[in-house]
């Protein structure tokens, strides 16, 4: 078994990298762990514990839907967070729109129901994690930080290809591997 994801590679731009830098000083006093720079990736599915035998169909569907797709691009340009008003669990740069990346994510995810994976619920909200929140202390000035830090510019993000990556979790935070990249028609 192998805990596998498919993701994009993002790298932010200077000004996204000094509104985290922002965000980690003003958040100081609560308890996040801030993902680092080359960690930070865009998810399109988190296939979780695979099978070794389901790798191989896996690789054949990203193929496939990576040599039907054309390269897009994203624009970042907001600041989000998941989990509720009192208890947030995730800090994230994410995307107004993003139709091409959710067409793109339909395609490959037919393909992995039919090799038995589950369905993938929840709403779809593409992002990049930048925090994951262990605890806020002041929630009220959380929330006004996050209000004030919105982003008054934005970034392109390039889809032009898709990984396979493994994630291996320690105590030390994840560790990812690429199996391999699919770049696009």
């Amino acid at each position: 078994m192998k805990r596998l994801f498919i993701a994009v590679d993002v790298e932010l731009s200077d000004q996204f990298q000094t509104l985290t830098q922002q965000l980690h000083a003003d958040l100081r006093n609560d308890e996040i762990v801030w993902v680092k720079n080359e960690l930070q990736h865009l998810t399109l599915r988190f296939l979780g514990e695979t099978p070794e035998a389901k790798i191989e169909s896996v690789l054949h569907a990203l193929s496939t839907v990576a040599g039907t797709t054309e390269p897009f691009e994203l624009k970042l340009d907001k600041l989000g967070v998941f989990g509720s008003k009192y208890a947030p669990d995730t800090l994230w740069f994410g995307f107004s729109e993003f139709s091409n990346f959710r067409n793109l994510f339909e395609m490959l995810e037919k393909e992995l129901l039919q090799m038995g994976f589950h369905e993938n619920y929840g709403n779809f909200v593409p992002h990049v994690s930048v925090g994951r929140i262990k605890k806020v202390d002041h929630k009220k000035r959380f929330w006004e930080t996050i209000e004030q830090r919105q982003p008054q510019f934005s970034q392109m993000i390039p889809v032009q290809q898709l990984k396979l990556i493994q994630s291996k979790l320690s105590n030390n935070g994840p560790h990812y591997k690429t199996i391999k990249n699919f770049v696009f028609n």
